[in-house]
């Protein structure tokens, strides 16, 4: 089990194509995982809902003092619910997206899917330690539970890409030199 997790290490060589071909597919673990990361969010945001809801009437409010009252309340009674599962339903999509992607990376060993998932990987960690660093990740809405589950997830599937794209080239240049 161990020698199949070495793949994951980025500066571990590749030398044969099993090897590269086990890199390759963790890739499509790493995709598999964020399909999980997209569930749990949108999990989290279904079971705190009505915080969500509330939270975006408050802003709703708050913009209200330069808008028409009726134009307001309408938005308050409309647009904060349909927002919210909007998102959720967003989430569940890319979460589809990322399986079916992990299903192709899985069967075809390619190079374009892991690349593409590790450079959407680093922008999304980017995005999360430049949010904890401002202290804009602390809310009401996630805990520091959700935020730790969401950071090692992120390590965790960037990783899995990186091993992924390094598989992918490695069996692309095996089977151009055989």
């Amino acid at each position: 089990m161990i020698d199949k997790l070495a793949v994951l290490n980025p500066f571990a060589k590749l030398p044969d194509e099993e090897t590269a071909t086990r890199a390759a597919r963790a890739g499509a673990v790493g995709a598999w995982l964020a399909a999980v990361s997209s569930a749990f969010g949108a999990a989290m945001i279904f079971l705190k809902l009505d915080v969500y809801v509330d939270e975006m009437r408050r802003q709703v409010q708050a913009n209200a003092a330069m808008q028409d009252p009726a134009m307001a309340e309408a938005m308050m009674a409309n647009a904060a619910p349909s927002i919210v599962w909007t998102t959720i339903g967003f989430s569940g999509l890319v979460g589809l997206v990322y399986v079916l992607l992990g299903v192709v990376q899985w069967r075809r060993k390619t190079r374009l899917i892991p690349l593409l998932l590790l450079l959407f990987a680093v922008y999304g960690l980017g995005v999360s330690v430049l949010a904890i660093v401002g202290h804009k990740a602390s809310s009401p809405y996630s805990s520091l539970g959700q935020l730790s589950v969401g950071l090692l997830l992120s390590i965790a599937t960037l990783l899995c890409f990186i091993a992924g794209t390094r598989g992918g080239f490695r069996l692309h240049a095996l089977r151009k030199a055989g």
